[in-house]
């Protein structure tokens, strides 16, 4: 993990000096991008990768392998909520459908993670009240009115929030708190892409491939966030994904001024379109 940071800071101190001969890299959009996939890629995972752990430990129910598939589908299932209501935007639909649809998608999708826990003989009593946190992203997406910018800072922020409480409580809440995670990481992958690759012009399909190769994230944060709960706990160690969260925030906030310093906007440009 310090090497890929290291080499993309170096990267982007030496393009920042002389941008002859760095393609795609030399443009800090880019390299910022290239670490916002990384750490949502990896947080992403980590979430779910030590929540059985987690669950496993009496202040969250003393839960072992055999009986919390329930908990860790939903998780999972939350992705796809988001990413079913984020997918409604591509549609050449009216406003008034679209406002229709980016509340009834969530809901029978959630509807959906329901129903096949019940077909496969689960207790879904105690993930009811989960339609809050999906309520919540229900929220976050009219916030971000499909602009890029507010969509993913509004969504890091509720992500970091949401990791703060389930660090400062326990039980059923926590879980909650830990598993609305993937409900708000739904969506973040094409806003850091279209922010990452805006003014590449022909270094875009090189851009594209530098940032698909930062899913490395997936496969180092996680083992990191264990190796920290070997030496705090494994509630503790959520504080991975805090982290994580606060950077994708800044990050939302920093790749702005760089894209306005070059002349783009994008949720300005979306405003004015109307789209």
């Amino acid at each position: 993990m310090i090497m890929v940071f290291l080499t993309l800071l170096i990267s982007y101190l030496s393009a920042s000096k002389k941008s002859e001969g760095w393609g795609a890299m030399k443009y800090p959009q880019l390299i910022l991008g290239m670490l916002a996939i990384f750490v949502y890629v990896g947080v992403e995972v980590t979430i779910q990768s030590n929540m059985g752990a987690l669950l496993k430990t009496p202040e969250f129910g003393s839960i072992d392998e055999s009986h919390n598939s329930r908990f860790i589908s939903l998780y999972w299932g939350s992705l796809m909520i988001g990413r079913w209501t984020g997918a409604i935007s591509v549609f050449n639909l009216s406003k008034s459908v679209k406002k229709i649809l980016t509340v009834v998608v969530p809901i029978v999708a959630f509807a959906l993670v329901l129903g096949v826990n019940v077909a496969r003989g689960n207790d879904v009593s105690d993930l009811y009240y989960y339609v809050i946190c999906v309520a919540i992203l229900i929220a976050g997406i009219f916030y971000g009115q499909e602009k890029p910018v507010k969509t993913l800072l509004t969504l890091a922020l509720l992500a970091g929030i949401a990791m703060v409480i389930g660090m400062l409580t326990t039980g059923i809440i926590a879980t909650y708190a830990f598993m609305s995670g993937g409900l708000f990481c739904s969506i973040m992958w094409p806003c850091i892409f279209s922010l990452a690759v805006a003014g590449l012009g022909k270094y875009t399909s090189e851009g594209s491939a530098f940032l698909i190769m930062m899913i490395l994230g997936g496969a180092i944060i996680p083992p990191f966030q264990g190796a920290l709960s070997d030496k705090l706990s494994i509630h503790l160690s959520y504080i991975v994904a805090v982290v994580c969260f606060a950077y994708l925030a800044w990050h939302t906030l920093k790749t702005k001024s760089v894209l306005k310093a070059q002349g783009i906007d994008f949720d300005k440009e979306l405003a004015a379109s109307g789209h």
